[in-house]
């Protein structure tokens, strides 16, 4: 196959059926940073897939089915090779525009109903270009189609693991994409519902789709839905045709499958990578196929309709073609729908009804930081006017930031990896971009963390008995507050680089440092040298600094003493022993916001590279 030299993007004409071939696609995957370290994942693949057939790819566990439909999907870069659709080499960047990936870890908004998840998916995905009126009627299009009106207003959460499937691919089919890759979509559910989303994307097939998905295994009876098999053979291709032809394939090679048993479990069994006794079964199978380059057993692919296909019903569901939606958006010359603002406006309001539905979050959170402030404050009653208490009184206000800084921190650690895999998938399927889902994520947290902030503060500021100055009780609350905000910038960038787990190991490694260099334990001027300069991008020293200031700063006059002596009856005096005596507010708060922004741009170039690789 030749491309057409002169035509090398996908933009082919909207009446146009997408068609998919690709030659010698190869991949390796490094195992060590020298040349010579790495492992062949993909080796020379060639095969076609078409507009109007539902293709599955099969294999053995590690055969390359998932690499060579991220390949497909333009997911992950092969190594070498080529990739065309309708014969003209294909534009990646248009092509991403006409179809969709749909994950193996397919998770959706669990505190939003089926309705709302389609709404917010109208919302990101069809514009202003689209009337409200049209979505609307998108929208319920794809709930008759999917078969999910019955539980339209339950939470996702409360689905089954075939609506949760249904809703995945609901989600998608907001736009209409004409080409539509699923990794492994059956997995983990029963041999009804897998049956019925078989059917379904079968369906969606038979209007035009080109439909391609990965299956480990599939049953006799899913195999009969099929209408064209790719099969991998570690890393080679196997077999590529119709599902009738792979008994005749597999007997012109000498292979006889028992009668009664799967053509698939068969041909799995003689391609199994552990069984040395096939190596020469597997090379004549490759041979025989000529590596997905033999075409001979695509010519009885023929599609036949049965009355199995009644179960699901897509007459309210237009085909690609037909759909203005799809015309009107691939009309467009921007990558994404909708502008940064407005997909930031429409995904903070998404976030922030998710965070208002879990209560363990909102009440737990709140009601967390109202008993901490009132334990603290009783702990440390009245020790902010008598000088006797200077000590204790320096130790509360540690106590606060580091109480804070750790609700927070931890807060935006545990949330936000759960939530990675969902913008994995809809930022690839340019829903969003990256700076619009982390802007929304921070705006959807900062509300919740000021009123929780704020109500810890002033409980433990009255309490303490610290002077009841309105600029002090301000520069108090905004302190703690400002370190708090900087706490959930660090929450974010750990949440960022791992997954739950290894975040929650890891966050106390990355805290160390700011703690150790707070000021409390270690003076700056008691450090080393060469340790010095941690203490500048400490946020929790420039916390602690505005802190002292707020309570001790401002020519505080002399304290009351009730003990024989007090050596911190003057504030000054302390703010010098603590080398803060020369210490200003507005250094305090211009480095903390210095430390949040430059915190969370490197949380926005991690999450970028995160959301572009399975990572």
């Amino acid at each position: 196959m030749v491309p057409d030299s002169n035509s090398v993007s996908t933009s082919a004409s909207l009446t146009e059926d997408v068609n998919i071939s690709f030659e010698n696609i190869t991949h390796t995957v490094r195992h060590s940073l020298l040349p010579t370290g790495g492992k062949t994942i993909l080796n020379g693949v060639n095969g076609q897939f078409n507009a109007g057939e539902l293709s599955v790819i099969i294999g053995q566990s590690g055969a390359g089915k998932s690499t060579l439909l991220d390949i497909l999907a333009g997911y992950t870069d092969a190594t070498g090779g080529n990739i065309f659709v309708n014969g003209r080499l294909r534009n990646v960047k248009l092509f991403r525009r006409r179809s969709c990936y749909i994950l193996q870890d397919d998770r959706v908004q669990d505190m939003l109903t089926i309705h709302e998840s389609l709404h917010f998916a109208a919302e990101l995905k069809l514009g202003n270009h689209i009337s409200t009126e049209q979505k609307n009627e998108r929208i319920k299009e794809i709930v008759e189609s999917l078969g999910v009106k019955a539980a339209i207003r339950t939470r996702a959460a409360n689905l089954s693991g075939g609506q949760r499937k249904r809703l995945a691919i609901g989600l998608e089919l907001v736009n209409d994409p004409p080409v539509m890759f699923l990794d492994e979509p059956i997995s983990g559910l029963d041999v009804s519902t897998a049956y019925r989303l078989i059917l379904l994307l079968r369906g969606l097939a038979r209007q035009g789709r080109t439909i391609i998905i990965s299956m480990h295994q599939p049953s006799a009876t899913l195999l009969n839905k099929v209408d064209r098999l790719y099969a991998l053979v570690e890393g080679r291709c196997g077999y590529m045709g119709s599902v009738s032809l792979l008994v005749p394939f597999l007997a012109e090679n000498g292979l006889t499958c028992p009668a009664y048993h799967n053509p698939v479990d068969f041909f799995i069994e003689i391609s199994d990578p552990n069984d040395k006794n096939n190596v020469v079964v597997k090379q004549m199978l490759v041979q025989q196929s000529d590596n997905g380059r033999n075409i001979s057993y695509l010519q009885n692919t023929v599609i036949v309709n049965d009355k199995d296909d009644e179960l699901v019903c897509l007459s309210t569901l237009p085909s690609p073609k037909e759909d203005p939606t799809n015309k009107i958006l691939l009309a467009l010359k921007s990558t994404y729908p909708t502008t940064s603002l407005k997909q930031f406006a429409i995904l903070t309001r998404r976030t922030l009804l998710t965070i208002w539905r879990d209560p363990s979050f909102v009440l737990m959170n709140v009601s967390i930081h109202i008993m901490m402030g009132l334990f603290v404050g009783s702990l440390f009653f009245k020790v902010g006017g008598d000088a006797k208490y200077m000590r204790d009184n320096f130790n509360f206000l540690y106590f606060s930031l580091m109480f804070l800084m750790f609700t927070a921190f931890s807060s935006a650690t545990v949330r936000f990896p759960d939530q990675v895999p969902i913008a994995r998938r809809e930022h690839f399927n340019r829903w969003y971009n990256t700076g619009a889902y982390l802007g929304s994520t921070l705006a959807s947290i900062l509300p919740m963390q000021t009123i929780s902030t704020l109500s810890f503060c002033l409980i433990t500021y009255l309490l303490t008995g610290q002077p009841l100055e309105s600029l002090r009780i301000a520069q108090y609350c905004f302190t703690l507050i400002l370190v708090s905000y900087v706490a959930v910038c660090v929450g974010l960038f750990n949440g960022s680089l791992f997954t739950v787990k290894n975040a929650v190991i890891f966050g106390p490694f990355l805290i160390m440092p700011f703690t150790v260099f707070s000021g409390f334990f270690l003076k700056f001027d008691d450090a080393p040298a060469f340790f010095q300069w941690i203490f500048h991008i400490s946020f929790l020293k420039h916390g602690l600094v505005g802190l002292v200031l707020s309570i001790m700063g401002m020519e505080r006059p002399k304290l009351a003493c009730t003990d024989t002596y007090c050596h911190y009856a003057k504030p000054r005096q302390f703010l010098k022993d603590y080398g803060m005596l020369h210490e200003t507010f507005l250094v305090a708060f211009g480095a903390l916001a210095i430390i949040g922004a430059v915190v969370i741009s490197l949380t926005y170039f991690i999450l970028k590279i995160r959301l572009k690789f399975k990572w």
